[in-house]
């Protein structure tokens, strides 16, 4: 077939054309297609299985150690140091003398307290025993009376034979009459009473008795005198046990077992007295930080290191005196020890809850086992365990609906089919929530759908089906305006081959 030359300009234009239709309808394919041509697969089902096994609930808090033994030594009596017997790093043991400084002083003290002391307890006997007053008095005299005594009857003497022939001199005989006695006449032997000389006996002196007297002794106590003794007694008696507590302050001596970590001087150098003398309270903390103690001399012991830690508001109200714990050292993330919560403080922390920041408490735990490496100050994570539930039915926390006691799941069964159950739960771990009632061991319960790549359950941000759904549309329109392009040239090519052809 010959071609004309006009006739092959048209053919030429056409094929052109038919080309860029064909560009056009492979664009619109491709725009219209993409994401909406094609139905996305269905994302499968993913299900937890019901399992036996341990759940447990901890919260956690952050703070550091410290410990109750750590002690500051200081004199309760000040003065100049005559010896200070230890170094940095000795190693010391309760009573332990420490240092000493002068003591000159304080037995001044005391021995004008114990001459005090003498002087009172002296005083007091005095006015004990009192003022004793002696005093003599006459005895009222009694009246004396006599009586005569009778005379004694006389006796007849014998006859005496008178010299010569003569007749003897008979016996008298006598008759007392008033206490005196008359000789009677003597009879003569021939029977004539003879004439007698009467004799007179002089009456005794009567005997004058001495006055009788008595001693009267009166003691009188003064009350007033002798509770101002014993008071002078007791003041005197604290004067002198000040004294000798003065005097013994002046020994430095170790109140506990510890490592000594700083001497604060040396001999000759002055050092004053503290009230409290040797603190044992341990290092004081305040929230989680913890302050060392200070003193002249310091003394450190990790036995029965603690750790005060802080934790929110809402953990706080869920920690219990004696519940376990682990303590992990921060320098040393492999170094856990266990240990048990000894205290949880009422009162907020102090700082927190001001402006917008969270409210805290504190709660002091008793770590266990060997703490003889563990030092003041080091910082750590606690994790306590508020809720604990042995061989008991779990399954993690996301494959339930709601909140509280009473929750619901759904159930997939081995055909595929599904039921909505109520579910009772008892200790909600972290991750894990224990099954008391609803479900049984093995069963297999769906989880909130997460198909996509990035977490969203078609796999796409919300509102991209929609952008992509405009740009669908603005490609379809694309594609038309490229065909309608197409088609107008087409029909051009079209008249000029058949105005060729004329």
């Amino acid at each position: 077939m010959k071609v004309f030359p006009r006739r092959r300009g048209a053919v030429l234009v056409n094929s052109a054309l038919g080309v860029a239709l064909l560009g056009a309808a492979a664009l619109a394919y491709t725009v219209l297609d993409d994401g909406s041509g094609t139905t996305a697969a269905k994302a499968p089902v993913r299900t937890a299985t019901v399992t036996k096994g341990t759940v447990l609930a901890t919260v956690s808090g952050t703070g550091t150690l410290a410990s109750p033994t750590d002690a500051a030594q200081d004199f309760t009596t000040g003065g100049r140091l005559t010896a200070v017997k230890v170094a940095v790093g000795d190693q010391v043991t309760k009573g332990q003398v420490l240092a000493t400084v002068d003591t000159t002083a304080a037995q001044q003290q005391v021995d004008a307290a114990q001459a005090a002391l003498n002087t009172a307890s002296v005083n007091l006997t005095k006015a004990r025993a009192g003022v004793t007053t002696t005093t003599v008095q006459q005895l009222p005299a009694k009246a004396n009376g006599s009586s005569g005594s009778s005379g004694s009857s006389g006796s007849s003497g014998g006859g005496t034979s008178g010299a010569n022939g003569t007749g003897g001199t008979g016996g008298t005989g006598s008759r007392g009459a008033g206490g005196s006695s008359a000789s009677a006449p003597a009879a003569d032997p021939s029977g004539q009473t003879a004439p007698s000389a009467q004799a007179t006996v002089p009456a005794a002196p009567v005997a004058v008795p001495e006055p009788q007297t008595t001693t009267i002794s009166t003691t009188k106590v003064d009350e007033a005198a002798v509770a101002q003794a014993e008071q002078q007694l007791a003041t005197a008696q604290t004067n002198l046990s000040n004294a000798q507590t003065a005097l013994a302050g002046t020994t430095l001596t170790a109140s506990v077992d510890g490592t000594v970590a700083s001497v604060a001087a040396k001999a000759g150098d002055t050092v004053g007295a503290t009230g409290g003398g040797s603190s044992t309270g341990g290092t004081k903390s305040t929230g989680s930080s913890a302050t060392a103690p200070s003193g002249f001399i310091v003394l450190t012991n990790p036995t029965g290191m603690q750790v005060t830690a802080n934790f929110s508001e809402l953990d706080s109200l869920k920690l219990k005196k004696g519940e376990a714990a682990t303590v992990t050292l921060n320098a040393q993330s492999d170094s856990r020890f266990n240990a048990s919560v000894l205290s949880v403080s009422p009162l907020p922390v102090s700082g927190s809850g001001g402006g917008s920041a969270a409210v805290q408490y504190s709660a002091t735990l008793q770590i266990s086992g060997d703490t003889s490496k563990l030092r003041t100050g080091l910082s750590a994570t606690v994790s306590v365990v508020t809720g604990e539930a042995d061989n008991a039915l779990s399954l993690p926390t996301s494959a339930l609906s709601g909140t509280g006691s009473s929750r619901t799941a759904t159930v997939v069964h081995q055909d595929g089919t599904t039921d909505r159950v109520t579910v009772e739960v008892g200790v909600e771990g972290d991750t894990t929530v224990q099954v008391l009632t609803g479900l049984n061991e093995g069963d297999k319960v769906e989880l909130a759908s997460t198909s996509g790549s990035n977490g969203f359950p078609n796999g796409s941000f919300p509102g991209a089906n929609g952008g992509q759904g405009g740009r669908n549309g603005g490609g379809a329109g694309a594609g038309a305006g490229v065909a309608g392009i197409g088609g107008g040239a087409a029909a051009g090519g079209a008249g000029a081959a058949r105005g060729g052809g004329r």
